[in-house]
């Protein structure tokens, strides 16, 4: 069967036509294939049109088919169809997409970025234990969502921390988290922190702001995080509005410094550099003294020290001649028998003269008991405590025989008291001589209290 020849020419023209046709199909990056028809929403698309390339990390993998306007009421955006022409692509979840610019004037291209992997330290200890694949959570609004996963964790020395990060780590060792955050619209600062919580019976990483601060639950539907273009007419006011506020914060600013008060801040920074140059002065004499003064102060300082010793053994002495029980039971015993003489005194005179013995005695007595208080809290001298303890022995004895001898004369008729007159005169000077060698013997004492 033989063809015409319009027939071949039909034929040959409709193959070529068919071979460009896949030529530039396969040149503008759509394919004949199953790929998936993507589709997102961008408030504005900054003038990208259809067949505009998408672009991940920097490599063409697929074109934009469709670009449709939406208008919903006050609900209005720009519907954005793309396709995947290469195969082995999977966009992650959580990947950004942004309108980019190829050049100053260059055509614009859809841009996919992948969650990047973030970095922190936290302090190594045997408890906070993460492990590849654990959950990372963090607070948004009210309550707590799982917005990634822990991609690696290594032990490094706390000096192979940054040093800004440095302080936050108290141990010898710290972990570096590498992790992703691939919840949709979630967008974080560049430094963050964290730390490891248990939840559930599990182990999880728990992100924060490094202030604290509270991020709202993004509200998008779409499994990407969808970035807004910027325009030029959007930039340039908002660097008006910049200059704007930077005009009106200087204005207020050569309000406040006027001349007066420049003229006020002259004459303060004067004023302080006198004040300076004055004190520089003073302290400069202050050292001269002190330098002037060591020697005395030295001198003075060993003085002292010896002073403090002095009395140290002089306590030492006082504190080992108090304590002894048998001396102390002979000291009260000594105070026991004079008050027993006064009272026996009492009983056989009835006079004047009786009832001032009586209170000479008293006093006696009562200077006994503080001497012997004194003694008690301030010396432990052996040689002291034994002259004392001799002397309070022979005080009992003659307090003994005067307690007898006033027993016997408690039994005397009333004739014989007029003989016992003269006796009792005599007793009375004694007891005065007494008392003043009491009052002696106390203010003795008194100046060992002054002293210590």
């Amino acid at each position: 069967m033989k063809f015409s020849s319009s027939f071949k020419v039909g034929l040959l023209t409709l193959i070529a036509l068919v071979l460009l046709f896949g030529v530039i199909l396969k040149v503008k990056g759509r394919a004949f294939s199953n790929a998936d028809r993507i589709e997102i929403q961008f408030k504005d698309v900054n003038g990208m049109r259809p067949g505009a390339g998408v672009q991940m990390m920097g490599l063409r993998v697929g074109q934009v088919e469709g670009i449709t306007p939406v208008v919903e009421g006050e609900n209005n955006y720009v519907k954005v169809k793309f396709v995947i022409t290469d195969p082995d692509i999977k966009i992650p979840k959580g990947s950004v997409f942004t309108i980019q610019q190829s050049g100053l004037i260059g055509e614009l291209f859809l841009e996919i970025t992948p969650p990047k992997t973030r970095t922190l330290y936290i302090p190594m200890k045997t408890k906070d234990l993460l492990y590849k694949d654990d959950p990372v959570e963090m607070r948004l609004d009210d309550q707590y969502y799982d917005v990634g996963q822990v991609k690696s964790i290594e032990v490094i020395s706390r000096d192979a921390v940054p040093y800004n990060l440095r302080d936050s780590i108290e141990t010898k060792y710290a972990y570096k988290i590498d992790y992703i955050v691939d919840l949709p619209g979630l967008i974080l600062p560049e430094f963050m922190k964290g730390k490891p919580v248990y939840k559930s019976g599990a182990k999880k990483l728990r992100i924060s702001t490094l202030d604290d601060t509270i991020l709202p639950y993004p509200e998008q539907k779409s499994p990407y995080t969808i970035i807004e273009p910027m325009r030029i007419a959007d930039f340039m006011e908002w660097q008006y509005r910049a200059a704007e506020s930077l005009t009106e914060t200087n204005k207020k600013i050569n309000d406040l410094l006027s001349d007066e008060v420049i003229a006020e801040l002259q004459t303060s920074v004067a004023n302080i550099n006198s004040l300076t140059s004055q004190s520089a002065a003073t302290i400069a004499k202050f050292d001269q003294l002190i330098d002037a003064s060591q020697g005395d102060l030295k001198e003075l300082i060993a003085l002292l020290d010896r002073t403090s010793n002095d009395f140290s053994k002089l306590s030492t002495n006082i504190n080992n001649l108090i304590g002894d029980k048998e001396f102390k039971t002979k000291l009260y015993t000594t105070a026991d028998s004079l008050d027993l003489l006064s009272k026996n005194l009492n009983k056989i005179m009835d006079d004047g003269n009786a009832e001032a013995i009586a209170a000479d005695l008293r006093v006696i007595t009562h200077n006994v008991n503080e001497i012997s208080t004194y003694i008690n809290s301030m010396t432990k001298d052996d040689n002291l405590k034994k002259d004392l303890t001799r002397t309070i022995n022979s005080v009992n004895k003659a307090m003994s025989d005067i307690s007898t001898t006033l027993a016997a004369v408690n039994q005397l008729t009333p004739e014989n008291k007029t003989e016992l007159e003269s006796i009792i005169d005599d007793a009375s000077v004694t007891t005065c001589n007494l008392r003043k060698f009491s009052e002696k013997l106390n203010k003795r004492f008194l100046l060992f209290r002054l002293m210590f």
